[in-house]
């Protein structure tokens, strides 16, 4: 009977495992349980389960950073993967190196997972687009200078729009180098006062255009300062740098149509314009020699001599009317004070002196009454010739003496 340590047990079946042809790459299916992505190493721990087991998973950071989609938990799955035990613990796992979703592309998956994280932080929100300039001076271009997608934006630029100029900043479009290549091109265009910048390639593949998904230069193109128009690929194809874009163009050429105008229908507009100002001016002096018409034919005008003549015809008028009025006014005026200096008169206590009565006064009071006099008051009697003083020797009610 063998005798042995629990160390060599565990080293002997780690050997025996992983010396095993057929475990050393094997494709294994199951549902993700468990799992933990450490935050420094970047290692990720979980379990593959199905209905009948599980069995403990590492998958190191350098694989699990080439994911192409984020592994969720009760996510099934494919993984490529070699059969070890971890001497310590005596248990045996799987060593991952690939793992894709089991049932769907990874490209699929990593795709809408991107996309639902950039949609949660408004990298797509429509109300943050940029308005597109009606009449650009500089165009710029990120796409391959070899590529179909430049000489055809060059050709429909020289159709529609000449005044402008290309600026080109060269990029790799396709590759893992893709990505860096396209934001550093963005980048540098965004810094020389472009009016537009147009970010384009021709059709492909999904995973040819997979560049054009990529995190960081989406992120470049929504934080770009210069309007975006987005044309990769043909008018089927969509990548997440479209729907970061200021606008988005099915082709290369449909986005060159996007980003200027037709010289042709700008003629087109301004000849309308120029007959609209032209039939404006031609009403404006219709109306004006209409109305130059209507004055010179005016009689003060026409005839200046003879108007000024019946003006000074009316001015007479007038003005023997107002003297007429104001000599008409004044006899009324006179014959009023007359009239009322007649009544004046008739009432005036003067003329009843006249008729031989006199007017007594006490201390320049009138007396009214003689019960109001006393013995040696002393009066002026007014007569209509003069005055004369008088004492009261007796007063009203005494008995003479």
């Amino acid at each position: 009977m063998l005798t042995i340590t629990v160390s060599q047990l565990n080293r002997y079946v780690k050997a025996v495992l992983e010396e095993d042809p057929r475990l050393r790459d094997v494709y294994i299916k199951g549902e993700i349980a468990g799992l933990v992505r450490h935050r420094t190493s970047g290692h990720c721990y979980f379990k593959l389960a199905d209905e009948g087991g599980s069995v403990k998973v590492v998958m190191f950071s350098r694989h699990a950073g080439l994911l192409e989609f984020e592994p969720t938990e009760g996510m099934a799955v494919l993984a490529r993967a070699s059969v070890g035990v971890y001497e310590r613990d005596g248990a045996y796992q799987l060593y991952v190196t690939e793992m894709m979703p089991d049932g769907a592309g990874a490209l699929a998956v990593a795709l809408a997972q991107r996309k639902e994280r950039l949609t949660a932080q408004g990298v797509f929100d429509p109300t943050k687009k940029k308005p597109l300039p009606a009449f650009p001076h500089k165009i710029g271009v990120v796409t391959s200078k070899s590529g179909a997608a430049l000489q055809d934006i060059r050709t429909v630029v020289e159709r529609r729009w000449p005044l402008c100029t290309l600026v080109l900043c060269s990029a790799q479009v396709q590759g893992k180098d893709a990505p860096a290549s396209l934001k550093k091109a963005l980048k540098a265009l965004d810094s020389v006062d472009c009016d537009v910048i147009l970010l384009a390639r021709g059709g492909g593949s999904a995973e040819e255009l997979w560049s054009f998904n990529d995190e960081e230069l989406v992120l470049a193109v929504h934080r770009c300062q210069t309007p975006v128009i987005s044309a990769v690929g043909h008018e089927t194809d969509y990548t997440l740098c479209d729907y970061a874009a200021d606008a988005r163009a099915p082709t290369p050429s449909a986005a060159a149509e996007l980003a200027v105008p037709d010289r042709q229908e700008q003629l087109r507009r301004i000849r309308g314009l120029e007959e609209n100002l032209r039939q404006m001016a031609n009403n404006q002096l219709a109306t004006r020699r209409q109305i130059l018409e209507r004055m010179a034919s005016h009689p003060a005008l026409k005839s200046p001599g003879a108007m000024v003549d019946r003006c000074k015809e009316k001015v007479d008028i007038y003005h023997k009317a107002l003297y007429n009025s104001k000599r008409l006014l004044i006899r009324r005026l006179e014959n009023r004070l007359t009239a009322g200096a007649g009544l004046l008169d008739s009432l005036s206590p003067l003329r009843v002196l006249d008729r031989g009565y006199c007017l007594a006064l006490r201390k320049d009071a009138p007396v009214t009454r003689a019960k109001i006099l006393k013995v040696g008051d002393k009066l002026e009697l007014r007569f209509s010739d003069g005055s004369a003083m008088a004492a009261v020797t007796k007063a009203a009610g005494e008995e003479n003496p």
